[in-house]
């Protein structure tokens, strides 16, 4: 046994889930650098009340490397996995805990069941080849639907039922009003004092132009088809990657998906396939799963989009240092995030050039215009 999997052996074994005579196998493979964390699998073999058993979990170890997503929180993400977990209506991996002490792996990390099934892949994209292009279009069509229809449970959630510990009423009241400040928190940040027009812009206008009364429901987040876990049949065995949870308007989450529905299709240049519910139709879906009509979407569109343009700026940076890309690259504020929300907010859209493939390449590779 390798000495991580003797202290991953021991943690198990600390943990209140009932296992004795655990035995872990080697990892072999080190802890890979990952967007936003480093991952690696554990074959685990252990005795509790129901026998003999083995499963393979998954160590997600919080990354060490520059910080795409701002504040992002290992414990955040646990309490949700673990309170999603314990309701059992919208399917998570099977929650096993959590070490903050980043004395055993050199970082805090979490441990958690390995689900089977199949994510719609971002590199290469979704729409151009995978298991999803291999299907039928009644069944890829329905498998979205699947996706769509579960996470918008999500919103008939009450956030007071056991999800409290995502509440800062340091930053205001919940849902909208803390949202923004989060994002605006973000957006200090990310900045640096660096001039990001756009951003900069877009983040004005969400402050300026806020629906009142909106209402607060519990976000997944990051609802894209690459964090939804799919089985051979298109039913949704979990939802993942739960870092961005928040609380706000559950139109968030749609917007969201929306964003990155047209992301991975119409900006990156490629034809969506056949089957895949439109806009429209995701939007009278979402409407129908959620029970009301969905308000004030276009300034939603805009947030989501906004949110995501913080996000490339940490992948900026990220690129920067790790020397792929140079400080001077334009693509701070000329990238796809910056066109939509420069459309959007009638300023100038910028022109992708030599720079944004370049900061792209490292990332989700898109097709230049020749």
């Amino acid at each position: 046994m390798t000495e991580t999997a003797e202290k991953l052996r021991g943690w198990l074994a600390a943990q209140p889930l009932g296992w004795r005579d655990i035995e872990v196998s080697p990892v072999e493979v080190q802890l890979g650098s990952g967007f936003s964390a480093e991952i690696a699998f554990i074959d685990v073999w252990y005795q509790c009340a129901q026998g003999p058993q083995q499963r393979t979990l998954v160590v997600r170890r919080q990354s060490s490397n520059n910080e795409v997503v701002y504040g992002s929180s290992l414990e955040l993400q646990a309490g949700m996995m673990a309170a999603l977990h314990r309701r059992g209506d919208v399917p998570v991996p099977a929650w096993i805990g959590i070490e903050t002490d980043p004395a055993l792996l050199g970082a805090p990390f979490l441990v958690m069941g390995k689900v089977d099934g199949h994510a719609a892949t971002q590199r290469p994209v979704y729409n151009v080849e995978g298991w999803l292009a291999d299907f039928t279009p009644e069944k890829r069509g329905q498998t979205f639907r699947n996706a769509i229809q579960t996470w918008a449970k999500m919103a008939h959630i009450d956030w007071r039922d056991d999800f409290g510990f995502m509440a800062k009423p340091a930053m205001g009241a919940p849902g909208l009003p803390q949202y923004l400040a989060q994002i605006a928190d973000w957006h200090r940040a990310a900045g640096r004092g660096r001039s990001m027009p756009i951003v900069d812009a877009a983040m004005a206008y969400v402050v300026d132009h806020a629906p009142a009364d909106a209402p607060v429901n519990i976000l997944w987040g990051d609802p894209t088809p690459s964090n939804v876990m799919w089985d051979d049949d298109g039913n949704v065995v979990a939802l993942i990657d739960w870092e961005l949870a928040a609380l706000g308007p559950a139109e968030l989450d749609l917007a969201w998906w929306l964003y990155f529905d047209d992301l991975f299709s119409t900006r990156f240049g490629i034809k969506r396939l056949p089957g895949l519910p439109t806009r429209d139709e995701t939007i009278a879906l979402w409407e129908a799963a959620v029970g009301r009509k969905a308000e004030n979407l276009a300034y939603y569109d805009i947030l989501a989009a906004l949110r995501m343009a913080l996000v490339a700026v940490g992948a900026f940076d990220r690129q920067v240092a790790l020397g792929n890309i140079a400080a001077d690259n334009v693509s701070l504020n000329a990238n796809l995030m910056s066109t939509y929300l420069a459309a959007r907010l009638g300023m100038d859209v910028p022109v992708l050039g030599p720079d944004f493939f370049a900061f792209m390449a490292n990332l989700t590779p898109v097709e230049e215009e020749r």
